[in-house]
C-alpha cells in the first residue's frame, strides 16, 4: 500500500483509475470491511487502483474539539489494517480548517474528479463530506452522474436491530462489553502501543510484566483482561511524536508495522495499581503478562488483543494476596486458551 499524506503531490495515472472508499475508518469494523471488500473487488474488475481517503484526525477536533469522540485505533494500526485488507492507495489528508471549508461540490469536482480521476466512489449509508457535512449519499449520487463517475452506497451491517458503527463500539467497550465489541468489530478489540519501562512490581511477584504506551484513545473499565499480543518490527523511517504520526509516501512495508508476528498468550492489567500507594498512576496503565515468555521487550511496538473480561480491578492488602490473585488470573487464562485450542 501506497500512502499519500498531501493531496496535491499526487499525480494520477493516465493507465490506471481509482475506485476510491471515503471515510474515518476508526476501528475497522464490520461495516468497515465490507465496504472495502467492494472497493477491491471493483478495483480488480476494472483494472484498476483500489484507494481510501482519511484521515489522521477525527474531524471534530478540528470543527468541534467539545465533541471530538475518543478514538478507537490509532493511525499506525488504521493504515496496517487498510493494508492487510489489500488496499493500494491511502490518501492520508488532514483534516484542515482549510479543508474542512470546501462546499461538497468543490470537495467532489476538485479532489475526486480533477485530481484523483475516479472511476467509482464508495461510502458508508450515513457518510457526510463537504463543509457543514452537506455532502451526503444522496447528493454525492447526484454529482457523481453529473461528473461522470460511479457511486456506490453501502448499506449496513446489522447486528441485532442496530446498525454496526464506531459509536456503537465506543459505548460497548466503555462499558467493558468486550464480546458484544468483538461481534461488531470482526475480531477482538485491540490497541497498538509501545512496551515502556515500569515500576517492576510484576517481576518481582515472578510476573513480568510489559507496560505498554497504548495509542487507543478508549477507556475500558479498570480490571484484568484474557489478551493475546504480537510484536511489530519498527521501521525507522517514520517519524512519532506524541502530536501526530507523520509518514513519507512509501510503498509496502508501512512505515511503523511493517509485518506481524504470530500471536501470544498473556493476561493483561488496566489499572492505577492501587495495591502500591507510591506506584498509584492518575491515568490507567495497561500491563502485560506473556504466559511462557523469556525475552527483551522494552521499546518493541506491540498489538494487545482483548479477548474476554476477567475481574475488577481491585486493592489488596498485601502483596502476598496479589500474588495468589494472579496466579489465579494466569491459570483462568490458561483454561481460556485451552478450551479455545
Amino acid at each position: 500500500m501506497q500512502i499519500i499524506p498531501d493531496l496535491r503531490k499526487y499525480k494520477a495515472s493516465s493507465s490506471k483509475p481509482i475506485v476510491l472508499a471515503l471515510g474515518n475508518f476508526d476501528g475497522f469494523h464490520l461495516g468497515h470491511q465490507k465496504l472495502l471488500r467492494y472497493v477491491i473487488r471493483q478495483a480488480k474488475k476494472e483494472h484498476a487502483l483500489s484507494a481510501v481517503l482519511t484521515f489522521p484526525e477525527h474531524p471534530h477536533s478540528i470543527l468541534h474539539p467539545e465533541r471530538k469522540p475518543m478514538m478507537l485505533m490509532s493511525v499506525e494500526q488504521k493504515l496496517f489494517y487498510l493494508a492487510e485488507a489489500g488496499i493500494d492507495l491511502c490518501f492520508l489528508q488532514s483534516f484542515t480548517p482549510a479543508f474542512a471549508k470546501m462546499t461538497p461540490q468543490d470537495f467532489v469536482e476538485k479532489i475526486f474528479v480533477k485530481k484523483l480521476h475516479v472511476r467509482e466512489v464508495c461510502m458508508g449509508y450515513d457518510a457526510h463530506f463537504g463543509r457543514g457535512r452537506k455532502g451526503d449519499t444522496s447528493f454525492m449520487e447526484q454529482l457523481a452522474k453529473s461528473n461522470g463517475f460511479l457511486f456506490r452506497k453501502m448499506k449496513p451491517v446489522m447486528i441485532g436491530r442496530k446498525p454496526v458503527s464506531s459509536s456503537r463500539i465506543r459505548e460497548l467497550l466503555t462499558k467493558g462489553e468486550v464480546g458484544k465489541a468483538q461481534t461488531c468489530l470482526g475480531r477482538p478489540f485491540s490497541m497498538f502501543g509501545k512496551v515502556i519501562h515500569g515500576k517492576g512490581h510484576g517481576f518481582h511477584l515472578g510476573f513480568p510484566t510489559a507496560n505498554l504506551e497504548v495509542h487507543s484513545e478508549i477507556l475500558l473499565p479498570l480490571g484484568v483482561y484474557v489478551a493475546l499480543a504480537r510484536f511489530f518490527p519498527l521501521d525507522q523511517r517514520s517519524k512519532v511524536n506524541e502530536q501526530r504520526i507523520c509518514f513519507k509516501p512509501l510503498r509496502c512495508p508501512l512505515p511503523v508495522a511493517r509485518c506481524a508476528k504470530k500471536w501470544l498468550p498473556g493476561v493483561v492489567n488496566f489499572g492505577k495499581r492501587p495495591t502500591y500507594p507510591k506506584a498509584e498512576t492518575p491515568r490507567p496503565v495497561l500491563e502485560l503478562h506473556l504466559l511462557d515468555f523469556k525475552g527483551q521487550v522494552y521499546g518493541e511496538m506491540m498489538e494487545i488483543a482483548l479477548h474476554r473480561f476477567l475481574r475488577p480491578e481491585q486493592k489488596f492488602p498485601t502483596e502476598e494476596a496479589l500474588k495468589v490473585q494472579i496466579q489465579q488470573d494466569v491459570r483462568a487464562a490458561r483454561r481460556y486458551y485451552k478450551r479455545k485450542a
